[in-house]
């Protein structure tokens, strides 16, 4: 009977054990899967923005429209308002019906002139439209306020950032060397240097393909994101017209990308745009086999617009 006991207390010993490590395991996994899901979101989320601030040394927006917000008087509302309803009263054909049209306007047109001089300002409305954003029609001007604002309002993000990595199996030494190399782009850019900022953002970007792999991340988003690492490489040559180079930094793009095509694991729905977004690399590089500035831009405007949505 000492001995059934026994042997039930093992049992039930063993039961707890192996209950606990169980419940141990699935909640480190758990906690594994959400650090992981938060640095991707972190290095997505700086990657984003590095990319923004390339697209802004030639004020490209990968967006074909924008909206553009202006001001409008109330009195120039109500003009057009009034213009409205009188094509309707005429519409209508009615000669009452047309007095009562003419008559309710005259008040409202009253109405309107004595705040006037009452309230000292013309009211404002807003109007939103949708303007074509185009790089043959971009303007050259750069806006350096608002690129040195963006790169100062990412330091606030950095100490996030560099806490997330040091938890992951990533070379110590690229992390420093990420922050080290952010502060050569700062350097830069307060100087208003268009061509030096292109190097060193050049420069940046080659961490974050190391920083996803170390991170164990999803392939098909960390060879895209290798791909333009050498794509922002040949860009930032766009301005000394380094053709040569460029040709070499489009063709690494190409290579790498290319692991797409054969790649099984990549979902099948996911196929066409990846065939699609070969087709545009290699667009690009004949834009550099051209020789144009203009073309290159339209080309990589396109192919990151491409990437953006896989």
């Amino acid at each position: 009977m000492k001995n059934i006991r026994r042997i039930g207390y093992i049992v039930l010993i063993v039961i707890v054990v192996v209950l606990s490590l169980t419940i141990y395991t699935n909640a480190s996994r758990d906690d594994e899967k959400e650090l992981k899901d938060k640095t991707f979101s972190q290095i997505k989320y700086m990657e984003g923005k590095i990319a923004n601030l390339f697209n802004s040394m030639n004020n490209i927006e990968v967006r074909n429209y924008s909206v553009v917000t202006s001001e409008m008087s109330k009195a120039t509302t109500e003009k057009a308002k009034s213009k409205n309803e009188g094509s309707e009263g005429q519409q209508g054909g009615g000669a009452t019906s047309s007095g009562g049209s003419s008559s309710g306007e005259q008040g409202e047109s009253t109405e309107d002139s004595s705040e006037g001089p009452t309230n000292g300002k013309e009211e404002k409305q807003k109007k939103f439209e949708l303007q074509a954003k185009g790089v043959l029609t971009k303007t050259e001007d750069i806006n350096w306020d608002i690129i040195k604002n963006e790169v100062e309002n990412l330091y606030t993000s950095l100490p996030n950032i560099t806490m997330d990595l040091y938890q992951f199996n990533i070379n110590q030494e690229d992390i420093l060397g990420f922050n080290t190399q952010y502060d050569k782009l700062t350097n830069v850019i307060k100087d208003d240097k268009k061509q030096e900022t292109l190097t060193e953002l050049a420069n940046l970007y080659q961490y974050f393909p190391k920083f996803l792999k170390g991170s164990d991340q999803e392939e098909l988003y960390t060879t895209i994101i290798e791909t333009k690492a050498n794509i922002f490489k040949a860009y930032a040559k766009l301005e000394t017209e380094n053709w040569q180079e460029m040709t070499n930094d489009i063709k690494s793009a190409i290579d790498i990308y290319s692991k797409l095509l054969t790649n099984t694991e990549v979902d099948a729905r996911k196929q066409y745009d990846i065939s699609k977004g070969y087709v545009m690399i290699n667009e690009l590089q004949n834009a550099v086999n051209l020789k144009d500035t203009a073309v290159f831009l339209i080309k990589y405007k396109n192919l990151l617009e491409q990437f953006n949505n896989m």
